[in-house]
């Protein structure tokens, strides 16, 4: 039976892997909804509304924003500076910490005038450059209004009623002469009208022109004005840039002060710190002590004993060597 029960499953675990080779049936897709011919609007969350282009700011507001701005950060670097200060007068210890730190706000508030000034110099002199453009175009019109009056004037005095009236007559009288007479009818109602209109387009011309010419005078000294302070803060951004040089100069002093201090109040404490080492009581004892005086007995030396006999000069004879000896 075990055999046959081991034969069994063998055969439904490999029935199990072919059916799980195979394929999987794919299902068809779904076909995509009718469109119809007329177009849906887009839902009102979908629309992309275009966003408007932001407008330039005016001259008198870019002015006025750079300035405010300005303001502003001058006035936390009044207040940081101001904190040095009560600091370095409450604690006399701390002044020399609160100087350098007080040097550097003042170098930045220093920087920010000079950038500032010389952006206010630049809109001042873009603006006085504009202001040119329309001189120009007040100059062109002045130019035109006294061209028309010099038109007005030479036509009115070239004209001479009396002779084309004179002209008229006579070629009345004359026949064959229809077409002299109308055109020498069509130039005395031409005078007539000038003779009406002349006086008003000349008054005209003169108000305009003279209008034109105070309006022109007003822009000048609008941009005599706009030079000088473009000037004024040019020489503002200058005097910046001289402070700035000379806080430099200050602040370096302070950190080479403090330096030297550092050095001082370390060597101060160094020696306020010296301890001497002294000599011990045993060395200052042996010392104090007398010395001590001994005699010495010198043992007489055999080998050396030459001492030569009384009434006799000689010495101790020289001793040769062993290795010399025959």
């Amino acid at each position: 039976m075990k055999p046959a029960a081991i034969l069994l499953m063998m055969c439904g675990a490999l029935a199990g892997v072919a059916l799980a080779q195979q394929p999987a049936p794919t299902e068809e897709p779904a076909p995509p909804p009718p469109v119809s011919d007329v177009s849906q609007p887009a839902p009102e969350e979908t629309k992309a509304t275009p966003e408007a282009p932001p407008q330039p700011q005016a001259f008198d507001e870019r002015v006025q924003r750079l300035l405010d701005e300005f303001n502003q950060r001058h006035q936390q670097r009044e207040l940081e500076m101001s904190s040095y200060g009560k600091v370095g007068s409450a604690e006399p210890a701390l002044e020399r910490f609160a100087d350098p730190r007080k040097v550097q706000v003042e170098l930045k508030d220093e920087l920010d005038r000079e950038q500032t000034s010389a952006a206010l110099a630049e809109e001042y002199a873009g603006r006085s450059h504009e202001i040119q453009s329309a001189e120009q175009a007040l100059q062109d019109f002045i130019a035109k209004r006294h061209k028309a009056l010099d038109d007005l004037g030479k036509r009115v005095n070239n004209i001479n009623r009396q002779d084309l009236e004179v002209a008229a007559a006579n070629l009345a009288r004359q026949p064959g002469t229809e077409a002299q007479v109308r055109d020498i009818k069509r130039r005395l109602s031409e005078a007539e009208r000038d003779e009406k209109e002349s006086p008003a387009k000349q008054a005209q011309a003169q108000q305009e022109a003279a209008s034109a010419e105070e309006e022109l005078a007003r822009l000048r000294v609008l941009q005599q004005s706009l030079e000088k302070e473009s000037k004024a803060y040019t020489a503002d951004a200058a005097s910046a840039h001289q402070n700035r040089l000379a806080l430099a100069d200050r602040l370096e002093f302070y950190v080479v002060r403090a330096q030297a201090e550092d050095v001082l109040d370390q060597g101060h404490k160094a020696t306020a710190a010296v301890r001497h080492i002294s000599a011990s009581p045993e060395v200052v004892d042996t010392l104090s002590s007398p010395a001590p005086h001994g005699k010495l007995e010198v043992k007489p030396n055999p080998s050396r004993d030459c001492s030569p006999p009384a009434g006799d000069g000689k010495g101790c004879p020289e001793k040769t060597p062993p290795e010399q000896k025959e």
